[in-house]
């Protein structure tokens, strides 16, 4: 096995066992000293000790496997400003601010208001002025905006 496969699947296994979700990991394996970057998720939020807890144990995992001798490990939570990838992440942020491009006909637009719905795949934004109906498919990239 590879060790990038072998790392994701360490950090599934923490993530798992601990009662995380993953939301990003990035393993920068060249160089000097290789880096190992986890955003991990909850949907009660991720504190700083949440953050620690998850880092002892990975580390403790790695080393215990004998995967890496040096390494970095940087643990963090998707952050304030994250993405939203999936339809749950939009049921799970409705009343928030959001920011985001979606395509209407042949344009690209963009909306910023609060994320008030969703109903099967349509998205309802209520921004200033307006309320903005879309299919989840025309949302190009969306971002809370905290």
């Amino acid at each position: 096995m590879k060790l990038n496969e072998s790392l994701e699947i360490i950090i599934n296994n923490v993530a798992h066992d601990l009662g995380y979700s993953i939301y990003d990991s990035i393993l920068v394996l060249h160089g000097k000293t290789p880096r190992i970057t986890v955003k991990i998720d909850h949907i009660n939020g991720i504190s700083h000790l949440d953050c620690e807890k998850f880092s002892k144990e990975l580390s403790h995992r790695i080393d215990t496997g004998q995967v890496l001798d040096d390494y970095i490990i940087e643990i963090s939570s998707p952050g304030i400003k994250r993405e939203l990838r999936t339809i749950d992440d939009f049921l799970r942020f409705t009343g928030a601010p959001v920011k985001g491009i979606y395509q209407e006909n042949d344009a690209r637009k963009t909306f910023k208001g609060t994320l008030t719905g969703i109903d099967g795949e349509i998205v309802t934004i209520h921004e200033t002025n307006k309320v903005l109906t879309l299919s989840y498919g025309q949302i190009i990239k969306a971002n809370l905006d905290y």
